[in-house]
């Protein structure tokens, strides 16, 4: 019921921001405002279709919100109706990611080879392209501090990213960050239509307004320039999504923008017990920039107090959160209310493992059961072939990773291969290699001579995590950057994976256990829908959820805040915003597990504790020391 101007609600963790959206349209509607006049933006479809059935709810005479949805819906309708004003006639053509993949696959092809076969993967290159546009840098100022693998290209970045500009409009294609630009473009160049859409977006409302990229409020500034009325709902203590553009800054700054603002914090917590509150709270007060703000619990009784859980390694952390989940369920709770929780996917491994080997079902939503992960495959392959030099899959893995191999090509290989008596030296043999695609023969010879020095490795007694490493250093990191989209994160999965078969030895009691342990999560996951399952994710990924009981993975230095963090205090801040999110997703139960040593990043060092848990202190935590041997 704010009056109008501009308004910021601070909505703290579990306050019911969506409620507060959905009562203040239906006020504005109840009071006589035309639906057409209300801009309600959101940051996914599923927000905007729980608005609006809330709304159809709360009316006596239910009226749908005609300009409601995400910036990218908003945006392609202004641009269909406005886009001819500039250069964009009819309906263009949005194109996918997919769609823009090979669009820019279809550029690179005009390029040298050498330059073709040393660049990274496509997808690496649209991630840059993304984020330049919507943070409105330039791309190769970019490069040093998110794409490495792209800084040999500097220099040919922004004549690449012209020319896929100008493919587009050769082809009147459009893609998601069109959708934006344009829109900005309209209302930056057209006075007329600035002036016409100030006017028909009388009150403009934000959810998640955290979220917003630099795009994004420029586009909103703009529209709400002559009348103020922006009403922005947020948390900046949630703000966990800068990789993707979004500008904690447009947040802490409204009011400056905005003198005239009104501020109402929302910080009734309608989920989590009184000591989960307690601890969120001190956590977030070591952030320099902040707006003030205090959860407090809607229930003011009980709770237990959340739990730091000290263990001798990342192995006794699995065994202690498998085993607590398994005696839970055989209490009688629903897996479905237990979450794991992670900083980084690869620290998930572990836990992965010993969940199925107890059969507790369980789903990563953090993307791709670890053996289902395309690198993890690649290393198998490999590793495979030393057991079974004729496996024609693993063959055929590796060999249509080489540019020029297709399908025809490896079976022809294959086939050729059967006839030789060893068919890693067979790959390098010229009678072979004459039958092969020319640009593809000297990579075909590498990957012999890569299988023969593997070998050669494994009968001398090399582990089956020393052989991993041997396939990464013998070639595959290249193959790893060349053909894998953020090869960073795969090459940490690929040395915790090392790391953890460093005592193994029996390769063919190991691949024997692999399809094991496949089989037992299929085991475990059939016959069970998304309540039966434990729920593992990175914590990005888990925002907005909630489940009775959270374990927290790996709070060490390095792993959580992140080594990568540490250098910069604004990464280090949104490090701390994230350990925020991740302990509000508990209702009841919060568990901090701190293993004392780590296999996860392929070193199997000492870990020091993260800093987190000495800025909060020990009174708001009760500790418990675990070992997996007492099982």
């Amino acid at each position: 019921m704010a009056p109008d101007g501009p308004s910021l609600v601070l909505a703290g963790a579990g306050s019911g921001k969506t409620r507060v959206l959905t009562h203040r349209v239906a006020y504005l509607l109840e009071k006589g405002v035309p639906s057409h006049r209300i801009l309600v933006l959101t940051f996914t479809k599923k927000a905007s279709r729980v608005m609006q059935t809330r709304l159809a709810d709360l009316l006596s005479t239910p009226q749908a919100l005609i300009w409601s949805g995400t910036f990218h819906h908003v945006g392609y309708r202004l641009i269909r109706e406005f886009g001819v004003r500039i250069g964009i006639s009819g309906a263009p053509t949005v194109i996918d990611r997919e769609d823009q993949i090979d669009l820019l696959k279809s550029l690179l092809d005009q390029f040298p080879e050498a330059t073709r076969k040393a660049f990274p993967p496509t997808a690496t290159f649209l991630n840059a392209i993304s984020l330049s546009n919507n943070l409105g840098s330039e791309i190769g100022d970019l490069v040093y501090d998110r794409f490495h693998s792209l800084i040999p290209f500097r220099d040919e970045l922004p004549m690449l990213m012209k020319t896929y500009e100008d493919r587009k409009r050769e082809f009147r294609f459009l893609d998601f960050d069109d959708l934006l630009l344009f829109w900005l473009r309209l209302l930056e160049t057209d006075p007329e239509v600035l002036s016409l859409l100030q006017n028909r977006f009388r009150f403009i409302l934000v959810d998640e307004y955290q979220d917003t990229n630099p795009l994004q409020s420029r586009i909103l500034d703009l529209l709400a320039k002559s009348h103020g009325s922006l009403f922005v709902v947020g948390d900046d203590s949630q703000s966990i999504y800068s990789f993707r553009g979004a500008h904690v800054e447009n947040i802490l700054t409204f009011s400056d923008r905005y003198p005239e603002t009104r501020i109402f914090r929302l910080e009734t917590n309608y989920r989590s017990t009184p000591p989960i509150l307690d601890l969120a709270n001190r956590i977030i007060q070591s952030n320099e920039r902040r707006l003030d703000k205090t959860l407090r619990p809607f229930f003011t009784e009980g709770g237990e107090v959340p739990v730091r859980v000290n263990l001798y390694s990342d192995s006794d952390q699995a065994h202690f959160i498998a085993s607590t989940i398994g005696n839970m369920i055989d209490r009688g709770v629903s897996p479905g209310e237990i979450a794991v929780l992670y900083r980084s996917h690869f620290l998930s491994l572990p836990v992965q493992f010993e969940l199925a080997r107890r059969k507790i079902p369980f789903g990563v939503t953090s993307g791709l059961r670890f053996y289902e992960q395309a690198h993890i495959k690649d290393i198998l392959s490999h590793l495979r072939l030393l057991e079974n030099p004729q496996d024609p899959l693993s063959l055929n893995r590796l060999l249509r990773m080489i540019p020029k191999v297709g399908n025809r090509s490896s079976e022809k290989i294959i086939g050729l291969l059967r006839e030789t008596s060893d068919p890693f030296e067979g790959l390098q043999e010229e009678t072979l290699l004459g039958k092969s695609p020319a640009a593809a023969r000297d990579s075909i010879r590498k990957l012999g001579k890569r299988m023969v020095a593997l070998r050669k490795a494994y009968q001398d007694g090399m582990s089956i995590g020393g052989l991993v490493m041997e396939v990464l250093e013998s070639g595959y990191r290249k193959d790893l950057y060349d053909l894998r989209e953020n090869p960073e994160d795969r090459e940490d999965d690929l040395s915790a994976f090392a790391e953890q078969l460093s005592g193994q030895t029996d390769l063919a009691n190991f691949l024997g256990e692999i399809t094991l342990l496949e089989n037992l999560e299929e085991i475990a996951l059939s016959g069970t829908n998304d309540y039966e399952r434990v729920n593992l994710s990175t914590i990005h990924q888990a925002k907005g959820l909630e489940w009775n009981t959270v374990f927290v993975l790996s709070l060490n230095e390095g792993l959580f805040p992140s080594e990568r963090s540490l250098e910069r205090q604004g990464d280090l801040e949104e490090e701390r915003r994230l350990f925020y999110v991740a302990t509000t997703r508990a209702r009841r139960d919060l568990y901090l597990c701190v293993p004392e040593s780590s296999t996860s990043r392929g070193r199997g060092e000492f870990l020091y504790p993260s800093r987190f848990l000495s800025e909060i202190g020990e009174e708001f935590v009760r500790e418990q020391r675990y070992e997996a041997w007492h099982l």
